[in-house]
């Protein structure tokens, strides 16, 4: 009711009196613009808030909620809550009396309003389609709080341009609001578009926290990601020359690497839907740029795998398993794969004409092969006696896989092919084991138990060695091998302060080579000996990107 008022008033309280020119009167007494604008204003908001308590105080008599109950749910709003709903009313009046003062004054003006606010819409839509709707809420809020504002300080003096410059001439008063709207509001479009312009130019030194990193198996390629600019950002990062650019992506969904390090590839996330385009880049050329490929999904993918030299792609949305040729831009070959609640699907590639597929949930654990050639999909092992599976580990040819199950987090491996058993590694209670593949084959586990952390270490087939003492904490996270034998591990304490050691695991010694330093990890598989990303390490509170060379001790901070 009180909206209901305020507009209402805002359309015959001034617009009758300026076209009959009985406001003159008004002007005459004298009194100034100012005040007449002012007195109308205040007079609308008490009559409409005087209305709207006429109607809610019997209904809260009678038990009613609260208003901004209904209204808010934010306690900071609930408790200022009567300060927008005045400001509303204000501005629906304002609304209220643009509007019909520009269709009363009959002017071919109102054709140029209507161009104008179609345009004020359209620079509204590109400012805002320019984020990433999902990961860009803060940046995009702000950008409605800020278009609000203006929007409402624009209205508010366009109707006392409208009498102070128009008085009794109906068509003089509407140029005068409209030009003070239209400028007004188009100053802040533009500034809107110069503010999301400025959040997409972020560059990977912009990201100020949370920052998280993914390396590449091989290169200096990184994918780092965190808040800048008030957005989400994910980047393509080369460590060693600082070359970058910034991918648009949805959750996990990309960029992924070629385990060679020489390509990318993601899916680029846009707020009006699908079919949305493969991005790939070949990071080993210099002069590359990212592009779009002709490839295109429907959907964001739940998969999606480069093969080992960047040729081939794998992607899966909607149950739909999809091998691309990235030379051609074409679709291979395609293949159903069922998918029963919460069960996880992973892949990677055998070859380039062979993809095998890991279809999982808490008790089962299926083998799936994909053929190129022959485009026939076939169910070629599984692995039984699963009890609670948490998660799983393959090397990087998919050869083996490390199961880890049950509330002991027991590891058993198994080959990756067939499913079949090869052995256990560890059966007994422990708060924490993470496993891994190293380059030689050989098995590194870090566990938690109650005589404290330790590092073991199995054979290609899970033949048992002396486990290795870590330093006293509470998590151990295994990082890269810096040299053949020679393995970066992060240790932290209850607060989760880091600090790096160097393990030879052929002699079984530890060296502590950083405080406050984390190895950054590849997610599911090892990164090559020696490669940059052995060199990579998170700073304190997980803030910077720091180079550290366990060898030569060369350190320096890249982001």
């Amino acid at each position: 009711f009180a909206a209901g008022i305020a507009i209402g008033l805002g359309a015959t309280m001034l617009v009758p009196s300026i076209v009959s020119r009985r406001i003159g009167f008004d002007f005459a007494r004298p009194a100034s613009a100012l005040a007449i604008w002012s007195g109308h204003l205040m007079a609308a908001v008490l009559l409409a808030v005087t209305t709207a308590l006429l109607i809610w105080i019997p209904t809260r008599i009678a038990g009613a909620m609260p208003l901004w109950k209904d209204l808010f749910a934010s306690a900071d709003l609930s408790r200022s809550w009567p300060l927008l709903a005045a400001g509303g009313l204000l501005v629906l009046f304002s609304v209220s009396h643009a509007v019909t003062l520009m269709f009363r004054s009959r002017s071919s003006l109102l054709a140029v309003d209507a161009a104008l606010a179609l345009a004020t819409w359209f620079g509204v839509s590109v400012a805002v389609g320019r984020l990433p709707n999902i990961f860009a809420q803060a940046a995009i809020s702000r950008i409605a709080v800020f278009l609000a504002i203006a929007a409402a300080v624009a209205l508010l003096a366009a109707g006392y341009a409208s009498l102070a410059r128009g008085r009794t001439e109906i068509r003089t008063a509407h140029r005068a609001l409209s030009l003070v709207l239209w400028t007004v509001i188009g100053a802040s479009v533009i500034a809107a578009n110069g503010y999301s312009w400025w959040v997409m130019s972020a560059r990977p030194a912009d990201i100020k926290n949370a920052l998280w990193v993914v390396p590449a198996a091989t290169g200096p390629w990184v994918e780092v990601g965190g808040s800048a600019r008030g957005s989400q950002a994910t980047f393509l990062y080369d460590a060693t020359t600082g070359r970058s650019t910034r991918t648009v992506t949805v959750d996990w969904r990309g960029p992924v690497f070629s385990p060679n390090g020489k390509r990318a590839a993601w899916i680029r996330a846009d707020a009006h839907g699908g079919p949305f385009p493969m991005w790939t880049w070949r990071l080993d050329d210099p002069k590359a740029q990212p592009a779009p490929t002709r490839i295109l999904l429907n959907r964001y993918p739940s998969l999606l795998q480069l093969s080992a030299d960047g040729s081939r792609l794998a992607t899966m949305e909607n149950e739909i398993l999809s091998i691309h040729d990235l030379a051609s831009d074409t679709t291979l070959t395609s293949a159903r794969i069922p998918t029963a609640d919460r069960q996880a699907v992973r892949g990677l590639f055998d070859g380039n004409d062979r993809f095998r597929i890991y279809r999982s949930d808490a008790v089962t654990f299926e083998i799936l092969e994909l053929d190129v050639r022959t485009r026939t999909l076939a169910n070629v092992g599984r692995i039984p006696g699963l009890d609670d599976l948490r998660y799983f580990v393959t090397d990087p040819t998919g050869s083996r896989v490390i199961a880890v199950d049950g509330p002991s987090r027991r590891l058993r491996l198994y080959d990756g092919r067939t499913g079949e058993f090869l052995a256990t590694l560890a059966d007994g209670p422990a708060q924490g084991r993470w496993p891994g593949f190293l380059s030689s084959g050989r098995i590194v586990v870090t566990e938690r138990t109650a005589e404290g952390l330790r590092l073991l270490l199995f054979g290609a087939s899970g033949e048992k060695t002396t486990p290795i003492p870590l330093p006293p904490g509470f998590h151990a996270a295994a990082g890269g091998e810096v040299r053949a034998g020679l393995l970066v591990v992060g240790i932290a304490d209850k607060k989760f302060d880091y600090a790096s050691w160097l393990v030879d695991l052929d002699a079984s010694s530890v060296r502590k080579i950083a405080d406050g330093l984390r190895p950054v990890r590849a997610l599911w598989w090892p990164v090559d000996v020696g490669s940059d990303a052995t060199r990579l390490f998170y700073g304190p509170g997980q803030r910077s990107l720091v180079y550290l060379d366990a060898l030569t001790g060369e350190r320096k901070v890249l982001l």
